[in-house]
């Protein structure tokens, strides 16, 4: 027996591109849309490979979902819809997915789009030598094609977030002539080398300057649902890499550009107040910016120390200060956007009581302070140390990370901030020589913390999973969550992980990611992906 998933099993309606936070994206569009003209992106970080399969960077998902179409679809509520394509089912026992395609998609180089395209991207996601990153928790078995239109994907087990894995844009299915010119090629990403079905072309590409994509203007098969059909409204768009937030943020103003990456938020007001512009913001799907406690090593390992720490931080305040009231405080493992798991009731409850973490810590024999007002306990200082990879800091957490240690001096604890390069931070990681290590994961799956709470990535195992937390009732609830098909299944889960997440005080979930991007007024039709990001330039025109 199998499921069947078609265009009319699809009961929610689908805005192309919807945000994440489930509205249609720009709330400024207004008139009929404009065809023609190009615009500018000013962008802060330049992809180090062009393969929507090979890197995890975001940078390169949302710069190639112009060049890359998906086989399905997922919108704003988490639900799926046919794209490439036009059905699929999935058998009584959850391994099998059988896709039923479209016809008559081309690739950009004029081949046709069939299964055996759309076999050789799958091949070329979970070949080990790509290094995709997702690629590792997909129970992959195979991927045939049985006829021109049919392609069947077998998996060793069930495996909850397929569908939005297919969905996602490092599965954009790309053109096995492209495929075949090998890694190098793809990383580089020029003309000739990044070959999709999408509805933009890669026109020209400069290294260290700007990447240029070009309509394609056979395109006729967006995803079902989409505002408009047939080719995108924007003849080109060129994207320049622009790293210094002034000048990025500056060019928009100034009409150099009409539209700005990841606009600080201290400058947020200033920006739009200087007219003609305005800042829109997507709110990301997946785990929020957390410091996760190390509970193998002292003092750590003592839930008392850790709920202390927890309870005893004025999160409220440090994240409205340093993001100006633009990005919201966090209060679970997961952020509120992401698809049938966040569990909203943790919401206020355990915010900062200093009463309760001064109690918790003389408990925990830390009774006694030195001379410069930190705790000891048999003589030793309460001290911890806080690493963050410093090669990829982003919106300021060094100083989010700084001004916690500052507050958390108040209680007794002295916080010692460590910025590492990549290398030595993983060393670092799997030495288990550290107290304190953060990170963010952005994708829209509650799957997500299955790769920062399962015992199998413990850090110390050179995982993801900092907290080092190696639990059976954890394992036992993350693998719930990932062989259960049904959507709504899902929270019976995960609702219980981030309750102990938050009971355990193995993490300290500190602020929700939010993309700011700053639009010219000249800019309509600007969309975002559930993921909390900017989709492809599909819906985008100019005014003038």
């Amino acid at each position: 027996m199998v499921r069947r998933l078609a265009a009319a099993a699809a009961s929610v309606t689908l805005l192309a591109a919807c945000s994440s936070t489930g509205s249609p994206g720009d709330g400024a569009a207004s008139g009929a849309p404009v065809r023609g003209g190009a615009v500018v992106f000013a962008t802060d970080v330049e992809p180090t490979c062009l393969d929507p399969a090979a890197p995890s960077q975001i940078a390169t998902q949302i710069l190639q979902r112009n060049v890359y179409d998906s086989l399905i679809y997922q919108d704003a509520k988490g639900a799926f819809h046919p794209w490439l394509a036009s059905s699929w089912d999935v058998s009584a026992d959850g391994t099998t997915y059988t896709f039923h395609l479209r016809d008559g998609v081309t690739f950009h180089d004029g081949t046709k789009f069939d299964a055996t395209a759309a076999k050789a991207t799958f091949d070329h996601f979970t070949d080990p030598a790509t290094k995709a990153p997702l690629a590792g928790s997909l129970p992959f078995s195979s991927a045939t094609a049985t006829d021109p239109g049919t392609l069947a994907v077998r998996l060793k087990s069930p495996f909850a977030p397929f569908l939005q894995l297919v969905s996602f844009s490092v599965l954009g299915i790309q053109s096995p002539a492209a495929l075949a010119k090998g890694q190098a090629a793809l990383c580089a990403g020029g003309p000739g080398a990044a070959v999709g079905t999408g509805p933009f072309t890669t026109a020209a590409y400069t290294k260290g300057q700007s990447l240029t994509f070009a309509r394609y203007d056979a395109y006729n098969w967006p995803p079902e649902g989409a505002p408009h059909q047939g080719a995108a409204y924007l003849d080109k768009v060129e994207v320049r890499f622009l790293p210094e937030n002034a000048i990025r943020v500056g060019a928009v103003s100034s009409g150099q550009a009409q539209l700005a990456a990841n606009v600080p938020p201290v400058t947020a007001a200033a920006f739009e107040a200087g007219g003609g512009v305005r800042v829109l913001s997507a709110t990301a799907a997946g785990t929020p910016f957390t410091a996760y406690l190390n509970t193998k090593r002292a003092p750590f390992d003592d839930v008392k120390v850790r709920q202390a720490f927890q309870r005893g931080i004025d999160i409220d305040n440090i994240v409205k200060s340093v993001y100006a009231g633009r990005f919201p405080r966090a209060w679970s493992p997961l952020t509120p956007s992401t698809p049938y798991s966040y569990d909203s009731t943790l919401e206020n409850s355990w915010p900062q009581d200093l009463t309760l973490a001064n109690r918790l810590l003389d408990e925990a024999g830390w009774q006694q302070k030195d001379a410069q007002g930190y705790r000891t306990k048999d003589g030793k200082r309460l001290t911890v140390v806080w690493v963050q990879n410093s090669t990829v800091m982003r919106e300021q957490r060094d100083i989010v990370a700084q001004a916690i240690a500052d507050n958390a001096k108040k209680l007794g604890f002295e916080v010692t901030v460590q910025g590492l390069d990549a290398g030595t931070l993983s060393a670092r990681a799997k030495a288990g020589d550290y107290d304190i290590a953060d990170q963010s994961n952005q994708r829209a799956d509650p799957d997500m913390l299955y790769n920062v709470w399962s015992s199998k990535f413990a850090a110390i195992k050179g995982g993801a999973n900092y907290a080092n937390v190696d639990d059976p009732q954890v394992d036992q609830w993350l693998s719930q969550g990932t062989t259960a098909l049904r959507q709504e299944d899902r929270p019976a889960a995960y609702g219980p992980l981030q309750k102990w997440v938050i009971d355990n005080a193995a993490a300290v979930p500190i602020y929700v990611p939010q993309y700011l991007l700053g639009v010219s007024n000249a800019v309509q039709g600007v969309q975002f992906t559930v993921s909390g990001y900017p989709d492809s330039f599909y819906t985008v025109w100019r005014t003038k």
